[in-house]
């Protein structure tokens, strides 16, 4: 995202989404198909899981800036979506296609966006404290943010190096 051709309110949010991605693909970097389905317990979700959450989060974003887009996946990765056995959900490599599919949108959107359309009030999905478009984009790389943590958890305890530090 160039500064020159954006709303110096969506320049950091923007900033976050890249910063995760260089997280994402680090978190499932040299992780075998059997890692990418470990939970360190129960109540976990696997890594493969939370990318494909993480993925499926940026989809609707793009829906809530009118650029619907459909991963095909359905609510596999959906919030409190039970996990199922690995058959139905798609692999990593798709996943990754995906990804890239949608930030290839979703950047494009972010660069068009000026400060009268980040200052519209929210629409759709309710989230805590947001009451214009940035706000709403801010939480989710917010909520973003959260589960690249998660990942940065679980590869840890899958015996990998930390994601940071």
């Amino acid at each position: 995202m160039s500064a020159e051709n954006s709303s110096p309110v969506m320049v950091p949010i923007a900033m976050i989404f890249k910063i995760n991605d260089d997280l994402l693909r680090r978190a499932v970097d040299g992780l075998t198909k059997e890692e990418l389905w470990q939970r360190p317990t129960d109540k976990n979700n696997p890594m493969l899981w939370i990318l494909g959450h993480v993925v499926q989060t940026r989809a609707r974003i793009l829906q809530l800036l009118n650029e619907p887009f459909d991963t095909g996946w359905g609510n596999l990765f959906g919030r409190g979506a039970p996990l199922k056995e690995q058959a139905p959900y798609p692999p990593l490599k798709e996943i990754t296609r995906i990804l890239n599919e949608v930030n290839r949108l979703l950047y494009a959107k972010f660069e068009s966006l000026d400060d009268a359309q980040l200052a519209r009030a929210a629409q759709g999905l309710e989230l805590p404290r947001a009451k214009t478009l940035a706000d709403q984009l801010a939480f989710f790389g917010l909520h973003e943010s959260y589960h690249v943590g998660q990942m940065g958890y679980v590869r840890k305890a899958l015996g990998h190096p930390a994601l940071v530090g």
